[in-house]
């Protein structure tokens, strides 16, 4: 990779710790970054997450959330671009949910819904189901989560990630052909940059989409072992400030 074009980071951690916080050296590393290319977050979070985190970095460009689902700007917290599940597959997948072990949030709109009840558009851009108990016994979780892999159809994408806490798996239930990966894709076409100077620093499954993309992919210290293979490059953990490492290498290199 040449001169780098643009900055796309995870947010469960890459950017944050495992009680949700920015590293002062990754918030001010950010920002020098943001000076020089446009600095986007990717996460399976949220929009009012995703929003709140860019704005405390002081980021104005385009923001991916919704594992892909959407493109939002952080500024007003109005949606660029997003792609909603069929209504008929996201009642399917919240409704046999439950009775897989399984507990979720849906996006709706710009709403959280963590129960059918609370759901009210059937607007729902990402599926995010979980178990109940983090400290279940792994092979219950690793049931658990095939049975809910098992979900997934010819319109509907089911992608892994892990908790920060590396205790709990997540099945991100997204439209077929939406992911990191084509967010990014957006993301750098919306911005007028090159795919090959994008650096993508993340440190879960439902990341190898964007590091398949991006023309640099960076794993954190604490990235599963597909991840890591899949990089190109390796940085610090989120408590080693790997964010700052990988803008000071890649996007700020002697600077």
């Amino acid at each position: 990779m040449g001169r780098a074009t643009g900055l796309i980071l995870d947010l469960d951690g890459t950017l944050l710790d495992g009680e949700d916080r920015l590293s002062p050296r990754v918030i001010e590393a950010v920002g020098r970054a943001a000076e020089h290319v446009p600095v986007a977050i990717a996460s399976g979070r949220e929009p009012t997450d995703v929003a709140r985190y860019a704005r405390e970095m002081g980021l104005t460009t385009p923001q991916i959330s919704d594992n892909g689902g959407r493109l939002l700007n952080p500024t007003d917290n109005s949606t660029i671009e997003s792609y909603p599940l069929e209504v008929d597959d996201a009642r399917s997948i919240t409704s046999a949910l439950p009775g897989r072990g399984m507990r979720f949030f849906a996006v709706d709109g710009w709403k959280m819904a963590r129960s059918l009840n609370e759901i009210q558009t059937w607007e729902i851009t990402v599926i995010a189901a979980s178990t109940f108990d983090r400290d279940a016994p792994v092979e219950f979780q690793e049931e658990a989560v095939r049975k809910a892999v098992e979900l997934a159809s010819d319109d509907v994408n089911a992608i892994l990630s892990q908790g920060h806490d590396g205790k709990r798996w997540y099945v991100n239930y997204t439209r077929k052909g939406i992911d990191k990966g084509t967010a990014v894709r957006s993301w750098a076409q919306r911005m007028g940059v090159s795919l090959d100077g994008v650096v993508f620093v993340g440190d879960s499954h439902n990341d190898l989409e964007a590091f398949a993309v991006a023309g640099m992919p960076v794993a954190m210290g604490s990235a599963l072992d597909e991840v890591r293979a899949a990089a190109a490059e390796s940085v610090g953990d989120v408590y080693e400030d790997g964010v700052a490492q990988a803008i000071e290498r890649f996007v700020l290199p002697g600077q």
